[in-house]
């Protein structure tokens, strides 16, 4: 679904099969090797501080952990780049050793680096997905620097002539937006088998006014990728985090069937809150897994999200009562947990009160 407008009472789902099985995300690395404005990640970890990589021993422990009690099937790579880590090849043993497959996010740039790797390893790397930010050179090294381009559409080639699975990320903004089609022909032609949109998530208030969309222009952005979805015969979609006041839990993270795991090896509730740039503190972080069992440290982490799922439903639901429709701060999943939880303190918060108050709530936005 690509948009709701309108409230729903919650229903008897099966989480499982509106987001797959459960799964993991490791944030490989700190560090990138290329400096895109709007990233989400902190700045200071990714270009300020020491490199870390995540080690492959703690890797063995943390799936041993997640194999046992989430019964996970797949593991997603992310960071930083994760092509930058010195050990990639352990660490794809690593998945393999423990019966497992995995993916990755990357931007390119040093995949010839990896490619022996992932090739040697295809029965384990179910598939590589590699961010656009444009079908042209222009657009893309716009962001990512001069050379981009190049670097991403040979990594392309080069999947698609060893029939490899890829995969195409796009964040949608206003540069972005009127471009959906030919950004769609480009992975069509290229060969990915699948294109995957996304809503920017604004790290200050220059990139939420000069990049990110309006609620209507969102919802324009949204009809659009359907269509598409309906001409391609590619898998086109757009990730959690679009306009949905359903009541039923929007995402597997808050419907507890996910995990993300940071550089440091701290265990957290979505790797889109991790190291979220300008962000003031860490509620979403649960604990160290370098000194924690996985088993207890998931436990809490279902607790945290079972927690974060009602005070989202509170919220929608003391709206709905007053007759409002709700804002894009409150509507958009992803928004809502990055004002809730501290990450945008530059922008003015959606004021919540606490689950254990029987006080109506209604957002407010100055």
């Amino acid at each position: 679904m690509f948009t709701n407008s309108h409230m729903k009472e919650p229903e008897l789902t099966d989480e499982n099969a509106r987001y797959g099985p459960c799964r993991l995300t490791v944030e490989l690395t700190n560090v990138c090797n290329l400096h895109c404005v709007y990233c989400l990640r902190d700045e200071d970890a990714l270009y300020h501080s020491p490199a870390q990589f995540f080690p492959p021993e703690l890797l063995s422990r943390v799936l041993s952990g997640a194999r046992e009690c989430m019964q996970i099937e797949q593991v997603m790579f992310t960071g930083g780049e994760v092509t930058i880590h010195p050990e990639f090849e352990k660490i794809i043993e690593t998945v393999a050793a423990h019966g497992l497959t995995c993916s990755l996010v990357t931007n390119g740039w040093h995949f010839e680096r990896v490619w022996p790797t992932v090739l040697k390893h295809r029965a384990t790397v179910s598939h590589v997905a590699f961010s656009l930010d444009g079908a042209t050179p222009e657009a893309h090294d716009h962001w990512r620097g001069e050379g981009s381009f190049k670097r991403v559409v040979q990594a392309l080639s080069r999947c698609w002539a060893n029939d490899f699975p890829f995969l195409l990320k796009v964040g949608i903004r206003r540069d972005t937006i009127q471009n959906l089609e030919r950004i769609a022909v480009f992975a069509a032609r290229m060969g990915a088998a699948s294109l995957s949109f996304a809503h920017l998530l604004p790290t200050s208030n220059e990139i939420a006014n000069s990049l990110t969309l309006t609620l209507d222009e969102r919802a324009e952005a949204e009809r659009e990728i359907a269509l598409l979805a309906r001409i391609f015969k590619m898998r086109v979609g757009i990730d959690v985090g679009y306009y949905n006041t359903e009541l039923t839990s929007p995402c597997s993270a808050l419907s507890g069937l996910s995990a993300n795991i940071d550089y440091r090896g701290h265990l957290s509730l979505c790797c889109n809150l991790s190291g979220f740039r300008g962000g003031n503190g860490e509620e979403d972080v649960i604990t160290d897994l370098n000194h924690v069992e996985f088993g207890a440290a998931f436990a809490q982490l279902q607790r945290v999200a079972a927690t974060q799922a009602q005070r989202r439903i509170k919220a929608l639901t003391d709206l709905a009562t007053e007759g409002a429709r709700a804002d894009l701060t409150t509507g958009s999943p992803c928004l809502f947990c990055l004002n809730t939880l501290g990450k945008t303190p530059w922008e003015s918060l959606v004021r919540i009160t606490p689950l254990t108050s029987n006080a109506a709530t209604v957002p407010v936005l100055s």
